[in-house]
């Protein structure tokens, strides 16, 4: 399948498109730029992503929450 992505100029973010009908019209239009093969940007999918570990978990910043007292013991 092609797939053709297009690059907003005003924000940045990358779309891509595979039906020739909607590439078309994304190449007539003025807010998006197409992106050629060599500046396409890495997808978030193909990053792999590490769970946290148990120190990141245990770890709170801030103040703890307030209990109303009547909830209080």
């Amino acid at each position: 399948m092609n797939t053709v992505t297009f690059k907003c100029k005003r924000s940045g973010n990358t779309v891509s498109f595979t039906k020739e009908g909607d590439i078309d019209s994304m190449r007539k239009h003025e807010g998006y730029e197409e992106v050629k093969d060599a500046e396409t940007p890495k997808t978030i999918e193909a990053e792999p992503q590490q769970a946290p570990t148990q120190e990141v978990l245990k770890k709170r910043s801030g103040k703890p929450p307030k209990v109303p007292s009547f909830l209080q013991d």
